[in-house]
């Protein structure tokens, strides 16, 4: 198997016909990621202060009142996702885990809650190709076959990151008495609850102390209005969570759009020219 991988990778027709059928996708995404630039420029640039419903750039600190426990590096983060690559029955499938404390972002004029549920995340990954043991610990409550590799990204406390995305007005801005009844109970869109998050940190930290606090406050929660009037969201455009700033974001897009753009024609142009001299066509 593997000397015949060896072979296919060493054939000119091999390259050749991958790039014929690549080069056209390279091409059409390079537009995309352009356009994708181009908003990002376009949007004005907002504080949390001055900032309209619609669609908004912001940046600043990710702050909340407490935090979870990443399940594979074990990080302390207000967010995480975990994306997931098994493969049951001999078929790739992928899935996604992700929870959320409440999340906010500070600039210094005040403070915004985010939910990031559907958000492109444009930051390296906190744990990549995770122990083994530690990913089946992580998926015990996941209904998937063996996994095969998995990424983690975290957003954590004090983090300098940048979003585009959707102000709108908060659905749950008056907190449901009958869904938030207990202590366990979500916060909002989904947000883990402090005895929730206390929880999941004892079961990562079995030798902690049950009689103390589990340690997961990064800050006053009476700082935080857990049901505000407004909310950034995923909505009809573009959300977009990122470490970078808006030019370096903006830098990056450009150089990967240029690549795509100029190199998906070329590397089909490439490809055909090489198959049609192997036919003897040319």
């Amino acid at each position: 198997m593997i000397r015949l991988l060896i072979w296919l990778l060493s054939q000119p027709l091999f390259w050749a016909g991958l790039g014929v059928t690549l080069g056209p996708y390279f091409f059409w995404r390079g537009f995309r990621v352009f356009q994708r630039k181009r908003l990002i420029i376009d949007t004005p640039h907002s504080t949390v202060r001055a900032a309209a419903l619609g669609c908004v750039e912001l940046s600043g600190k990710a702050v909340g009142p407490y935090t979870l426990v990443a399940p594979l590096s074990g990080a302390d983060c207000l967010y995480y996702r975990l994306l997931i690559q098994s493969s049951p029955q001999g078929d790739l499938r992928n899935q996604i885990r992700e929870m959320c404390a409440p999340f906010f972002l500070d600039d210094g004029t005040g403070t915004v809650m985010i939910y990031p549920h559907g958000a492109e995340l444009l930051l390296p990954p906190a744990c990549d190709r995770a122990e083994y043991g530690k990913l089946a610990l992580a998926l015990t409550r996941a209904s998937i076959g063996p996994p095969e590799f998995a990424q983690e990204y975290c957003i954590k406390p004090g983090d300098t990151i940048f979003v585009l995305g959707t102000l709108q007005e908060n659905p749950w801005a008056k907190k449901d008495t009958v869904a938030e009844s207990s202590e366990l109970s979500r916060i909002g869109p989904g947000f883990v609850g402090e005895a929730e998050a206390d929880l999941l940190r004892r079961e990562a930290y079995p030798s902690l102390d049950p009689k103390l606090p589990a340690g997961a406050d990064v800050a006053s929660p009476n700082r935080f209005d857990l049901h505000p009037q407004v909310i950034l969201m995923q909505g009809e455009g573009p959300f977009v969570i990122s470490t970078d700033s808006q030019r370096e974001l903006v830098s990056k897009l450009n150089l990967k759009s240029l690549v795509y753009i100029w190199g998906g024609p070329v590397a089909a142009l490439w490809g055909l020219w090489e198959i049609l001299s192997h036919a003897g066509l040319l």
